[in-house]
């Protein structure tokens, strides 16, 4: 088997620490995950590197300080797991909203003391999504940073109804309606320096571009060529594409906008081998990019984690 060399943007990883401290805070249920099984599934699709986000929604606290310690001591768990394991893991940190003050102390706290590689972020707090200006000192300071911002979907604001599992619909269309805020807004024009990566593809996005194009011109005033823009602003990362959507993604973004992911652990082994596999039915030239060539440019020499670091280090840690 060659060296691993793809970089895995969309990670999650519930080590012992935070499953203790869901429990603690009343979580019903946890993902499964161990160092085992994580580094048996990076070494079987040749991932060199996994940036780890463990997004939380907006809605599980109330309390401003209870949410700022949880994704405070969430976030140093995954930093000292990066630490335990050089080159194999990065950070796409938590943020606290919708609390605004405590989301912008954090930020600092995870960039300059935690080197994180970037955020993660829920589209919506409450029934305010991306592009609303509850997010905007917030994006201000991104931008400032040049951050990389993986938007990671949760149940839809009003929660789930029985006909349709969140999982199957709804954070797709979470993910759309992120992307569709900060187009209408006019927030990706203002922030020129944050780097976006939807997750799953964009969700509908790209399914629904040429009716955006159509009806947004006709009913909200967005031009053509600013959606098409939009389109090619963005990146996207491969968690939980099949081959049609795939597809479909390159020929909306193309490959230079594409990012490889897995969703692991919150996606079973079996779907994340079934769209490594699609991946890697693409030619060398769209491939590569894809892989690992888009994520150095994104993430810089973090990101470059060293293959014989990988190659060495042993199952189980």
């Amino acid at each position: 088997m060659s060296a691993p060399r793809r970089i895995d943007v969309h990670h999650h990883a519930i080590v012992p620490k935070i499953a203790a401290l869901m429990r603690e805070n009343g979580a019903r249920f946890t993902l499964p995950w161990s160092l085992e099984s994580t580094l048996e599934v990076m070494q079987a699709h040749g991932i060199a590197r996994a940036v780890v986000s463990n997004p939380i929604p907006g809605d599980l606290f109330t309390d401003a300080r209870q949410a700022s310690a949880f994704t405070r001591r969430a976030n140093e768990a995954v930093a000292e797991l990066a630490a335990d394991h050089p080159g194999r893991f990065g950070l796409l940190a938590a943020l606290p909203m919708p609390f605004l003050d405590e989301a912008l102390d954090h930020l600092r706290f995870v960039y300059d003391e935690l080197a994180a590689d970037g955020v993660v972020l829920v589209p919506h707090a409450g029934s305010h999504y991306l592009g609303d200006e509850l997010f905007e000192p917030l994006l201000a300071e991104l931008n400032r940073r040049h951050a990389v911002v993986l938007v990671h979907p949760m149940t839809l604001p009003g929660g789930p109804v029985e006909a349709a599992p969140p999982v199957l619909a709804d954070f797709l269309l979470d993910t759309t309606r992120g992307a569709i805020g900060l187009i209408r807004s006019g927030a990706l024009e203002r922030y020129p320096h944050i780097s976006f990566v939807l997750a799953h593809g964009g969700g509908f996005l790209p399914y629904a571009a040429e009716r955006i194009e159509v009806l947004g011109e006709a009913f909200y005033g967005i031009e053509p060529a600013r959606l098409r823009a939009a389109l090619r602003r963005f990146y996207y990362d491969t968690a939980l594409v099949g081959a049609s959507a795939l597809t479909l993604l390159l020929a909306v973004a193309g490959p230079e906008r594409i990012l490889f992911g897995t969703d692991w652990c919150a996606a079973p082994a079996a779907p994340v081998a079934s769209c490594a596999q699609a991946l890697g039915t693409l030619p060398e030239a769209a491939r590569r990019p894809i892989e690992r060539d888009n994520a150095l440019r994104l993430f810089g020499a973090t990101a470059g984690a060293d293959a014989a670091v990988a190659r060495k280090e042993p199952i189980g840690g």
